[in-house]
């Protein structure tokens, strides 16, 4: 997914002595898996360990209803309120050691610099735009943009304006990437990859933090530690790699059909351990004069599906509106709901629907704030022997 980029100014080789007017300049791995991973190296003015004070911070407020009766469940995400900023705003819905999925409606920008020290990071950008400021340097942001923050990554997002910004969030505890299979020997992306590296956009310009000591949260664990560092850690002169932030526009995602209906996994974007990440665009249907232009009804025996909605017309699932989930648990069948099926005969052979998908490997746990969100009768959306399941979501 990240190609080797350049910024500013590196030594010749690595781990050399390296001056820049005449100061030292401090050498600093960003690596995954230890040695033997991915990496960039980063060229510091300051030593980028140096702290005067490290405190406790406020801990990650998250109670997963630990469930009796695992259902099929519709969140009705519209309904949170907006509060704090991209990150202390965030309202965790669905939960496992793998992925945290929540939603952040921010009323105010974000002036403490953090850092995630257990997850890689997405901000599905639903509305809004702006910057995201980091020791790599610059990221600009739009609407329908996925930013992928790696995990050890101080930031700082600031958006345009704060009218109507709505973030899809997600941590993952696994190291988010393109799928294996679409990529060559070399890692370059290959010609049946639904994007290319053109399509991928990281930091254009570092940027100076200013001198004098700065407050930095680090979240791991769950927990938030606060370091007041000495510098500023946007001192960076240069920096090269494969590690850094990156973003992707999802209509950049060039979608493929068939002459049946093709399953997820052809969607997918990301990876990571349990973990499938992928994006439904507008696109062609099955074009066979007796395809069925549906979902297929499926069990899922081995994971939990997400799926939030963004934008379009979705003719497999009533009573979803922007900023909906639904979550089909792993070992129940689901698919379209009663009509879609008779309904889809006289469609067009295209869709127009815009979502996000998240399957899991490991069972996810609802919130207790995902418990205030629960539609009660979106489990009987597809009995047939009355009105119980159609009153609430028709």
């Amino acid at each position: 997914m990240r190609t080797y980029r350049r910024l500013g100014d590196v030594p010749r080789k690595r781990h050399m002595r390296f001056e820049v007017g005449g100061k030292p300049i401090f050498e600093e791995l960003f690596g995954r898996e230890g040695f033997s991973g991915p990496s960039s190296l980063l060229y510091h003015r300051n030593m980028p360990e140096s702290a005067h004070d490290i405190s406790e911070g406020p801990a990650e407020m998250m109670a997963p209803e630990r469930e009796q009766v695992h259902e099929h469940a519709h969140l009705q995400g519209f309904n949170l309120q907006p509060d704090g900023d991209v990150v202390s705003g965030r309202k965790w819905l669905l939960v496992n050691d793998d992925i945290h999925i929540g939603l952040a409606f921010p009323v105010r920008q974000q002036e403490v610099l953090c850092v995630n020290g257990s997850a890689d990071e997405i901000l599905f950008v639903h509305r809004g735009a702006g910057v995201l400021h980091t020791q790599f340097g610059t990221l600009a942001f739009g609407t329908h943009d996925y930013v992928v923050i790696p995990r050890g990554t101080i930031y700082r997002v600031e958006f345009e304006s704060l009218d109507d910004v709505r973030i899809l969030a997600l941590e993952v505890a696994g190291l988010v990437d393109s799928p294996d299979r679409y990529r060559a020997r070399n890692g370059q992306l290959t010609e049946i990859a639904p994007y290319s590296e053109r399509d991928f956009r990281g930091p254009d310009e570092l940027e100076e933090g200013g001198d004098g000591p700065v407050e930095v949260w680090l979240k791991r664990a769950g927990r938030v530690s606060r370091y007041r560092l000495d510098h500023h850690p946007f001192d960076l002169v240069g920096w090269d790699g494969t590690i850094y932030p990156v973003a992707f526009n999802i209509h950049d995602f060039e979608p493929r059909a068939g002459r049946f209906h093709v399953p997820p996994p052809i969607h997918q974007t990301f990876q990571a351990h349990n973990v499938v990440i992928c994006s439904f665009v507008p696109r062609k249907l099955d074009w066979d004069p007796d395809a069925v232009m549906l979902p297929y009804h499926h069990s899922n025996l081995d994971s939990d599906e997400v799926l939030y909605y963004v934008d379009g017309d979705y003719a497999a699932r009533r009573g979803v509106k922007q900023s909906s989930f639904t979550h089909h648990v792993g070992g129940v069948p689901h698919g379209p709901q009663p009509g879609a099926l008779e309904a889809s005969y006289e469609r067009p052979r295209e869709t127009n629907e815009l979502a996000v998908m998240v399957d899991t490997f490991r069972p996810l746990h609802r919130t207790e704030v995902a418990r205030q969100l629960v539609d009660r009768e979106y489990p009987f959306s597809w009995h047939t022997g009355g009105m119980r399941g159609t009153e609430s979501i028709a």
